[in-house]
């Protein structure tokens, strides 16, 4: 089998949802857009809106999977803490979920 076929056979599928960052004292949050955009699978992060008095910043997520809504972004939500300290928790709204 070629390479091509191969290829031709993978289906990515690309979502979107609002999540909630949730960071600590000592973070950036200038830098905190950049943090979430290196994140694997993330195409796109536009910023909706923070809280300082919340430590927390709303954001429109895209993603690119070829797992269901749902496991992308609980993967993204398992990346995002487990690689970034300044990260405590992120809150997903799983209606929020639109494949694209």
């Amino acid at each position: 089998m070629k390479l091509a076929s191969i290829i031709e056979q993978i289906q990515f599928s690309k979502y979107e949802a609002m999540v909630r960052v949730i960071y600590s004292e000592d973070a950036d949050i200038r830098k905190l857009d950049d943090l979430i955009r290196a994140l694997p699978g993330v195409s796109t992060v536009a910023n909706a809106g923070n809280s300082a008095e919340t430590l927390s910043v709303t954001y429109k997520v895209g993603l690119i999977s070829q797992k269901t809504g749902e496991e992308a972004f609980e993967a993204f939500k398992s990346n995002a803490i487990q690689k970034y300290s300044v990260i405590t928790d992120i809150q997903l709204d799983i209606n929020s979920i639109e494949e694209k």
